[in-house]
């Protein structure tokens, strides 16, 4: 697990499965890994997120989280809001995430 103690740029909607990785039992709340990474023309950007806390968290709905991302001056210019990216856990794609608000 990655440090949460960083500053994060966008609070997001995501909606992912469990990873094949990872058993039945495990939760999004469980995961050990909280890094993953969107995918934005072609190319994979690297972020660590933060659950929001007061809400029921399931794999195949959607919840809010904090998000920062790795690299953020090479997705700045380039990212938008409200739209809808493809999330991977190293090759398997298990999302999609959606910013809402930047708070950067």
């Amino acid at each position: 697990m990655l440090s949460t103690d960083r500053k994060f740029h966008f609070i997001a909607e995501i909606n992912i499965t469990r990873s094949k990785l990872l058993n039945s039992e495990t939760s999004p709340e469980d995961d050990e890994v909280n890094w993953l990474f969107l995918i934005l023309n072609d190319v994979r950007y690297s972020f660590v997120y933060k659950i929001q806390k007061n809400q029921d968290i399931k794999y195949n709905l959607p919840f809010t989280i904090l998000l920062a991302f790795t690299f953020y001056e090479f997705v700045e210019n380039e990212i938008e809001l409200n739209k809808e990216y493809i999330v991977q856990r190293g090759e398997e794609e298990i999302g999609v995430i959606k910013l809402i608000k930047n708070i950067n």
